[in-house]
């Protein structure tokens, strides 16, 4: 092999290097990413009932503002009548998300809806959660989450109740 073409092959084992390990951080941080919205799901949907009524973090969980205390308030996700699951946002997100709560099926406009349904408006509460916190964070998996749970809110709100 010539000295050129071992430098050629130098090069490109050096670029292959430099991407390989870029190529690694974007992985590290894609699954960090990942890991922290899965965390943070989890904690909304595992919040006992007491909890959720009552705990208001320092800050907006769509937007990340830190506000005084008196400028967060508790948004019931899927609607107060329809589940307890809370989240603390700032006033401009609450309005946000209560907004697109008034375009959802009529049917969110009623109490004692069955199981499906109240599930059906919990995933559609997460769904415009996530829809809004990834336009504020411009971080787009959380919006590519919100449109998996697309065709599982459909499901949801059309499944007819099996009666035993």
């Amino acid at each position: 092999m010539t000295v050129n073409q071992t430098a050629q092959v130098n090069k490109i084992v050096s670029l292959q290097t430099l991407l390989g390990f870029c190529i690694g951080r974007l992985r590290d941080d894609t699954l960090d990413t990942v890991d922290d919205i899965e965390s943070w799901i989890n904690e909304i949907v595992c919040k006992s009932k007491n909890r959720s009524m009552q705990e208001k973090k320092n800050r907006c969980e769509i937007c990340n503002s830190k506000e005084e205390p008196y400028n967060l308030e508790l948004h019931h996700i899927a609607g107060r009548k329809h589940d307890y699951r809370t989240i603390t946002v700032d006033r401009k997100c609450h309005h946000e998300l209560s907004e697109s709560q008034k375009t959802w099926d009529s049917r969110w406009l009623q109490e004692n809806q069955s199981e499906n349904v109240r599930l059906g408006f919990l995933l559609m509460g997460i769904h415009d959660v996530l829809m809004l916190k990834g336009q504020n964070t411009r971080n787009n998996a959380y919006e590519e989450l919100a449109r998996k749970l697309r065709q599982r809110i459909y499901q949801s709100l059309n499944v007819e109740e099996e009666y035993a």
